[in-house]
């Protein structure tokens, strides 16, 4: 009897002990793996009846990437925003982009180089929400 307490007490420890270890190989390579990037917020500008805001975020994922600005809306209160509607190529202060409200759900977003722009996103978010513009520079209508 003594012999088999012994028994499954040394494979319970050894259960324990090897899902410990897988436990922390898989947290240590997640760790390893998650994003490196920092988000920082680099302007607003807010509607005219301040209910919307247009956001400019500073995306920096490292040493071997380029600075991107990426700008998306929300609503002031939180409680509904979009996804980047524009990603430009280099940190904000040294890019020629303008936005501009035309209205309390339109914003044009102007101004910028085509060479630039990495990615615009074109979506409908509802009639609730905003519709958005976009101007490349020197570019007419």
């Amino acid at each position: 009897m003594n012999t088999l307490l012994t028994l499954l007490w040394n494979i319970g420890a050894a259960i324990f002990w090897c899902g410990l270890v897988l436990f922390l190989a898989i947290w240590g390579l997640g760790s390893l793996l998650i994003s490196g990037c920092s988000f920082d917020e680099y302007a607003e500008l807010y509607s005219p009846d301040k209910k919307m805001r247009a956001v400019v975020v500073n995306a920096d994922c490292g040493a071997t990437t380029n600075w991107q600005t990426q700008i998306f809306v929300e609503k002031s209160d939180g409680t509904k925003s979009t996804d980047n509607v524009i990603r430009l190529d280099g940190h904000p202060k040294d890019l020629d982009y303008s936005m501009q409200w035309l209205k309390n759900d339109q914003l044009l977003i102007s101004d910028f180089d085509f060479d630039k722009m990495l990615e615009v996103k074109r979506q409908s978010w509802g009639p609730d929400f905003v519709e958005i513009s976009f101007k490349v520079k020197g570019s007419e209508g």
